[in-house]
């Protein structure tokens, strides 16, 4: 074969695999912790009771419906701007965690009227942004740089997805249900219980900026 025709075979592979879709990446390993906490409440870490003692009380009340239910906490963040709102949800379907654990958090920008009213202002010292940087008013470029490459991305959103096993610790209630024979055979492969988790951050964008942020994280998904 010539270097001519060489080149040419070679050019025609490089524009062939160019044209060809980009699969979306594979969900990552588990949400980092940096990336867990906001305003000084974590998820899976705190709950109904630690999040009114820390961030004080405020509007409680049930949204969505089926298997999307949540009880949502609500905090406008006046520093931000004066639309700007938190939002602290647990989830409440027949998955719910005992206690009403903490699994999202949701800050954004610019939220209507009717989803601010009743919400107690935010007063707490700590900034509005993750330990690992995330925050409202990023650009793409900065997000991507925090998170890496989107699990999936739209014009206007950047949704990271991650999926992992957190192994259950000894001498925990849980750990003692599900640390049993006919359990680790039927549902570890013989091994140590483990929770199934699943998690995600979802960034919704205007003009290519942070403008709206979800963070969830859930761990109770045993066998």
């Amino acid at each position: 074969m010539s270097i001519s025709v060489f080149r040419s075979a070679v050019l025609s592979l490089l524009l062939t695999t160019l044209s060809l879709p980009v699969p979306a990446q594979l969900p990552r390993h588990d949400l980092p912790i940096v990336f867990r906490s906001l305003a000084g409440v974590a998820l899976d870490r705190d709950s109904a009771s630690s999040i009114l003692a820390k961030l004080g009380p405020t509007r409680e009340r049930r949204i969505g419906t089926g298997h999307d239910v949540y009880e949502s906490w609500c905090y406008v963040i006046p520093r931000e701007s004066p639309t700007a709102l938190l939002e602290l949800m647990s989830d409440a379907s027949d998955m719910g965690t005992p206690g009403r654990e903490l699994n999202v958090i949701r800050v954004r920008e610019s939220a209507p009227v009717a989803d601010r009213e009743a919400c107690a202002p935010l007063r707490t010292s700590p900034p509005v942004s993750t330990p690992g940087g995330l925050r409202l008013g990023l650009g793409t470029s900065a997000i991507r740089g925090l998170l890496g490459q989107p699990t999936r991305s739209t014009p206007d959103s950047l949704i990271y997805d991650f999926d992992a096993k957190e192994y259950l610790r000894p001498g925990t209630p849980a750990y003692e249900i599900w640390n049993t024979p006919e359990y680790r055979e039927s549902c570890f492969n013989a091994g140590p219980p483990y929770a199934n988790v699943a998690a995600s951050v979802i960034v919704v964008l205007r003009d290519r900026r942070a403008a709206e942020i979800r963070i969830e994280r859930y761990d109770q998904a045993v066998c």
